[in-house]
């Protein structure tokens, strides 16, 4: 049995562990409270977790370094709350571990113990009966018993023993997951990954399940022989400084990165703890790592040629200057377009099912020569990995608006005042009507449920208020009718504006239009062909 474990063993139990989430995704995904097509939860603790497994080396012996080493790289492939919360409870994994060389089990105890203020630290409010109680009830688990077990295997079945049976208590302590009759999604990952964990102790050997890939269409472009390297290559590393090559101590990224500058541009640098990942556009990616190699040895390099990146083209541009930069995050190509018409500056690409990561968000600030960055991230489940970008951000003053919803996007857009003195007014502002928002969805139920009084089948037109279920009737036009009506009765609005999906008619907005100015005379009444998947209505009644 194992006693201790150095660096490449725990890399070793950490890719047992993942290779179990993603196994298991689908199903993570699943347990969602709201019969709709949008759990994402597994997904995105996968991307998260993976996307630093990726970006670490499977030999580095020291735990502590390898840890920190881990810890960032997922803290930049964070996406979701449950990635940014599993990014930080990874955080806290390192801070336990940061001066071990190997490592017991006994001393999971203190690195539980970082984990669990870590991952609540990352919450405003933290909720009981999520993965925050998972991770809580492990380390009070672990602070009494875990200098009972001498070996990993044995220690790590009790600690799965109770974490599984702390998984199976949240719908006791948050009655949504009890009425929607499903556990933690984040904890069950959580969980998941702990048995993978086990699984390896106990000599199984878990395959990873490789995701559908097919060439792109761009990898059969006209690019050959004959054509010109337009556009660079994208470059990306994570360079390990080393001290025998330059002083980690007086390390300067600001000093690091100046000569970058004359070498491309959309430069995107972080350093934390001895690490430094690089993003950089650039026609000579031999000159940029020949010069990164001067500090230190890479941990991982990508080099992408973006002529061929047909979907992500992008050409060398000069930052723009501004004094207030508004970045949203928005899903459908209608939405989009109709945000950057009444005043976002950029926006990234995400939403229900696609939750991007910090990466995007830094990548997205590098845009811009801004005084203040001012952010819009329009899903409740997007807010901490905003904030996460923000935090990391040290180039100019970066605020979060923690807009929950598209509508609340929209109605922040449409009382932004550019003209505002200060970064203060102009939140202000953009944040005075968000009370008064409230916002409708139309979709379809992915399984049979019984909540709030309602019964619904898979395949059902379900309205939902974001927090209820208020609504199911024979066809998506009738769901948004009646879900209107019942939103009205409740609380009279003014004004109601409708993004419809990629799969409403014209005949149907006509129909709903005739309807709504009938029932409403003095309401007023927009549409926007958003254009977005997952929902066929989203409405913003204010």
């Amino acid at each position: 049995m194992q006693n201790t474990l150095d660096g490449i063993s725990l890399h070793q139990l950490f890719t047992s562990g993942y290779r179990n989430l993603k196994k298991n995704m689908e199903a993570i995904n699943d347990l969602n409270v709201f019969p709709v097509p949008d759990g994402d939860t597994g997904a995105n603790m996968v991307m998260t977790f993976g996307g630093g497994l990726q970006a670490v080396s499977e030999t580095q012996t020291h735990v502590g370094q390898y840890m920190q080493s881990l810890s960032r790289a997922v803290l930049l492939s964070a996406r979701g709350n449950s990635g940014v919360i599993f990014s930080q409870f990874v955080h806290g994994l390192s801070r336990g571990f940061a001066e071990k060389e190997t490592v017991t089990f006994g001393d999971l105890a203190e690195a539980f113990a970082c984990a669990k203020e870590d991952a609540y630290h990352s919450i405003i409010t933290p909720t009981e009966g999520t993965i925050l109680t998972v991770i809580r009830e492990a380390a009070d688990f672990l602070a009494e018993n875990a200098k009972n077990y001498d070996s990993f295997q044995t220690g790590f079945d009790a600690l799965q023993a109770q974490m599984t049976a702390s998984l199976k208590r949240t719908p006791e302590l948050l009655p949504v997951l009890k009425e929607a009759g499903v556990v933690d999604s984040g904890g069950a990952g959580l969980v998941c990954f702990v048995d993978g964990i086990c699984a390896h102790l106990h000599g199984e050997s878990l395959e990873d399940i490789q995701e559908d890939w097919s060439a792109p269409a761009s990898m059969c472009t006209d690019f050959g022989p004959d054509s010109r390297l337009e556009y660079g290559y994208c470059t990306e590393f994570i360079l390990q400084l080393m001290n025998y090559k330059t002083d980690l101590a007086a390390f300067d990224l600001q000093s690091f990165t100046n000569p970058l500058e004359q070498m491309g541009d959309s430069i995107v640098a972080v350093h934390n703890d001895g690490i430094v990942k690089i993003h950089i556009h650039t026609f000579t990616p031999d000159t940029v790592l020949g010069y990164a190699r001067g500090f230190g040895e890479f941990v991982s390099v990508k080099i992408e040629n973006m002529s061929i990146q047909h979907s992500q083209v992008q050409t060398a541009v000069q930052k723009e200057k501004v004094k207030f930069a508004i970045i949203a995050v928005v899903a459908g190509e209608g939405i989009k377009a109709y945000f950057e018409s009444i005043g976002a500056n950029y926006v990234i690409d995400g939403g229900q099912t696609n939750n991007p990561p910090v990466s995007a968000f830094l990548e997205a600030f590098q845009k811009f020569d801004a005084e203040h960055i001012v952010v819009l991230p329009n899903n409740a489940n997007i807010i901490l990995t905003a904030e996460q970008a923000a935090q990391a951000y040290t180039e100019c003053d970066v605020r979060v608006i923690p807009t929950k919803s598209i509508t609340e996007g929209y109605s922040a857009l449409s009382m932004m005042n550019p003209c505002c003195d200060t970064v203060d007014d102009l939140i202000g502002e953009m944040s005075a009507n968000l009370d008064a928002v409230t916002t409708g969805y139309v979709t379809t139920a992915v399984r049979d449920a019984n909540m709030d009084g309602m019964t619904v089948k898979k395949g059902d037109c379900i309205g939902l208020d974001g927090k209820h279920l208020l609504a199911s009737e024979e066809g998506r036009v009738e769901t948004a009718k009646a879900l209107v009506n019942r939103i009205m009765a409740a609380t009279p609005k003014d004004v109601i504006i409708f993004f419809y999906g990629e799969a409403v008619t014209e005949e149907e907005v006509q129909a709903l239009s005739d309807y709504l100015q009938k029932a409403y005379p003095l309401v007023d009444v927009g549409f926007v062909s958003g254009k977005q998947a997952v929902y066929d209505f989203i409405i913003s009644l204010e």
